[in-house]
C-alpha cells in the first residue's frame, strides 16, 4: 500500500506540473483571465484562470495511473472501482462546468446555488448519504433527514473552499492538508481506494502550488476550488467508514480551516442586515494576509490546518474523539485571541445575545425609555463615529425607533456597523421603514459605488414622520463632505510607494467631491 501511495503521489504531482503550464497558456489566449479592480481582489496583473482544469485533470491521471499499476504490478490490493466513483468523477465534472462558466460570465449566487442542489443532490440520489451522524462518541441516526442533511454538508464544502480562495495559494494550501488528512483517515478506517483518491487530490495541489503560491501566475477560478470542495465533501463521508453512513468529528475537524472562514461570513453578514451573497474583505485570508503578509498568511493556514488535521487523526486512531474537538477548539482560539480573524464577529454575536437576553428581563417601563446601542468597527481605522454621532442625535431628537448603518469599502479593507434602536420595536405593521444605499462616485469614469447602507425604523404613529425622513435626507447631504474626508485620508494612508513615484506626489482622492462641491458626488440613491 505504500507504494501505491507514492505511486499516486508522484503522477498525479508529474501531471500537474506538465498541465498547468499548457491551462495557463490556453486560458490566456481565449481570454479566461482574472481582472484586477479597485474594489475587492487584490492582485494587479491579469492572472489566468481554469487552474482547476489542470488540477481536476491532474487527479484523474493519477487516479488511472495508480490503478494500472495496481493491477499490472501490485496484489489487486484496491479492488474494483465502483459505480459511485464514476458518479463522483460525473459531479465533479458538472460542477467543473459551472465554475467555468461563473469564471467566464459570472454568474449571480442565487443561480450558482441552484444548479450546485441540483448536481449534489444527483450524486446524493445515487447512493453518497449519510445516514447518521457521530459526534464525540454518539450516535444520531437521521432517517428521513438523512438525504437533505448530505446535500447541506457538501453544499458546505464546495463554497467553504470557494469562499476561502481570494488569495494566492490560500485555497490551494488548505485543500492540500484536507486531502492528506482524509487520505490518512481513509486508510485508518480500511477504504484504500479513497485514500489512493485522496492521496491524488494532494499530489495535484501540490504540483499546482508550485504555480499557484504568491505571486500566482495562475489561479482555481471557482471552477476549481469547488471541485476541490465537492471532492473533499464526498470523501469526509466515504472516508467515515465502509459504507459512507457516518461523518464522523474526525473528518468535520480536517475542515475547520475553511469552515470556520464560512461560518465568520455568514454570521457578519447576517448580523450587519447584509445580502448573504455580498463581497467584502473581511474573509480569513484578506485578515491574515494585512497583517502577516503573504507567506506569513499561507505559513498560518497551514500551521492550523496542520493542528486540525494531526489532532483528528490522533482521534480516529486512539478512539478518542475529545481530540478532533481540541484541535477546532485551539485553531479557533488562536484566530480570536490574536485577532487575527474572528473578533468583530464573536462582538457582534454577543451584542446580539446580550440585547436579547436584556429584553427578557427588562420592565415595560425601562423598555420604553431605554435604548439598544452598538457600535463596531468590523475592519479598518476610518473615524466613522464622526458621521455615526450626529445620525444618532438626529433619532433622539425626533424619536425615531431604530437607525443603523453598515459601512463596507472593501478596496479600503474599511467595515464599520453601528445600531441604534428602542428596546421594543413598534409592530411590523406599525412600522416605516427605510433603506438608502449609500454611493460614491469613484475613478476618472466616475463609476458609482455602493459602500454602506441606511436603515430607518418609524413608527407610522409619529407626527410628521414624512417631513421628519425628508429632514434626515437634509443631515445626510451635510455629513457628505465628511464621509469625502475620511475616504480621502484613507486613501492616502493606503497609498502605496509604487503610486507615489508613478505620480511624483501623493496620489489624489480618487473620489470626487471632497473637494470639488460644484460637482458634487452622490451620496444617497433615489432607490428607497
Amino acid at each position: 500500500m505504500i507504494w501505491l501511495t507514492l505511486v499516486s503521489l508522484l503522477c498525479s504531482v508529474l501531471a500537474a506540473t506538465i498541465l498547468v503550464p499548457v491551462v495557463r497558456f490556453l486560458a490566456r489566449r481565449v481570454g479566461m483571465v482574472d481582472a484586477p479592480d479597485e474594489e475587492r481582489k487584490l492582485h494587479r496583473e491579469p492572472i489566468a484562470l481554469c487552474g482547476g482544469v489542470a488540477v481536476f485533470g491532474s487527479l484523474l491521471v493519477g487516479f488511472v495511473c495508480t490503478v494500472l499499476y495496481d493491477r499490472s504490478f501490485g496484489d489487486f490490493a484496491l479492488g474494483y472501482v465502483s459505480a459511485r466513483w464514476y458518479g463522483l468523477v460525473l459531479a465533479a465534472f458538472a460542477i467543473l462546468v459551472v465554475g467555468l462558466i461563473d469564471d467566464a460570465w459570472v454568474m449571480r449566487g442565487r443561480q450558482k446555488l441552484l444548479l450546485q442542489i441540483l448536481i449534489i443532490s444527483a450524486l446524493v440520489g445515487s447512493g453518497t448519504v449519510v445516514e447518521k451522524i457521530g459526534l464525540m462518541g454518539f450516535e444520531i441516526y437521521l432517517g428521513s433527514l438523512a438525504f437533505p442533511v448530505t446535500v447541506l454538508w457538501l453544499l458546505v464544502a464546495v463554497n467553504a473552499l470557494n469562499l476561502i480562495d481570494g488569495a494566492d495559494g490560500v485555497a490551494t494550501t488548505a485543500g492540500c492538508f484536507i486531502s492528506l488528512g482524509l487520505a490518512v483517515l481513509s486508510w485508518e478506517y480500511g477504504t484504500p481506494l479513497g485514500c489512493i483518491f485522496a492521496f491524488c487530490l494532494a499530489g495535484s495541489l501540490i504540483g499546482f502550488l508550485f504555480f499557484n503560491k504568491p505571486p500566482a501566475t495562475i489561479f482555481l477560478g471557482d471552477a476549481g476550488s469547488m471541485v476541490i470542495g465537492l471532492l473533499v465533501g464526498v470523501l469526509s463521508v466515504w472516508g467515515s467508514v465502509k459504507g459512507s453512513t457516518l461523518l464522523a468529528s474526525a473528518p468535520v475537524a480536517i475542515l475547520a480551516v475553511p469552515l470556520f472562514d464560512s461560518a465568520a461570513a455568514i454570521a457578519r453578514r447576517w448580523l450587519t442586515g447584509r445580502s448573504i451573497y455580498a463581497t467584502d474583505r473581511a474573509h480569513l485570508h484578506h485578515l491574515l494576509q494585512k497583517k502577516y503578509g503573504h507567506f506569513g498568511m499561507l505559513f498560518i493556514v497551514a500551521g492550523l490546518c496542520s493542528l486540525t488535521t494531526v489532532l483528528a487523526i490522533a482521534s480516529a486512531r486512539y478512539a478518542m474523539p475529545w481530540l478532533a474537538l481540541l484541535g477546532v477548539v485551539l485553531a479557533g482560539t488562536f484566530l480570536v485571541v490574536t485577532r487575527s480573524f474572528g473578533h468583530a464577529e464573536c462582538q457582534l454575536l454577543m451584542m446580539k445575545a446580550s440585547h436579547m437576553t436584556r429584553s427578557f428581563f427588562i420592565t415595560p417601563r425601562q423598555s420604553s425609555l431605554e435604548k439598544n446601542h452598538r457600535c463596531l468597527p468590523l475592519q479598518g481605522s476610518g473615524d466613522w463615529n464622526l458621521i455615526w454621532e450626529p445620525l444618532v442625535d438626529f433619532a433622539q431628537i425626533h424619536d425615531l425607533a431604530k437607525i443603523s448603518i453598515d459601512l463596507n469599502l472593501s478596496w479600503l479593507h474599511e467595515g464599520y456597523h453601528a445600531s441604534w434602536s428602542d428596546v421594543r420595536m413598534p409592530d411590523r405593521d406599525k412600522q416605516l421603514q427605510i433603506k438608502w444605499p449609500i454611493v460614491i462616485t469613484v475613478g476618472s469614469k466616475q463609476m458609482t459605488v455602493n459602500i454602506g447602507t441606511l436603515h430607518v425604523v418609524a413608527s407610522v404613529a409619529s407626527p410628521r414622520i414624512h417631513e421628519q425622513i425628508a429632514d434626515l435626507s437634509l443631515r445626510l447631504m451635510d455629513l457628505e463632505p465628511q464621509i469625502q474626508l475620511i475616504i480621502a485620508e484613507l486613501e492616502r494612508q493606503h497609498a502605496t510607494p509604487a503610486d507615489v513615484r508613478v505620480s511624483g506626489v501623493v496620489p489624489a482622492p480618487r473620489y470626487a467631491g471632497a473637494e470639488r462641491r460644484a460637482e458634487p458626488a452622490p451620496l444617497l440613491s433615489s432607490r428607497h
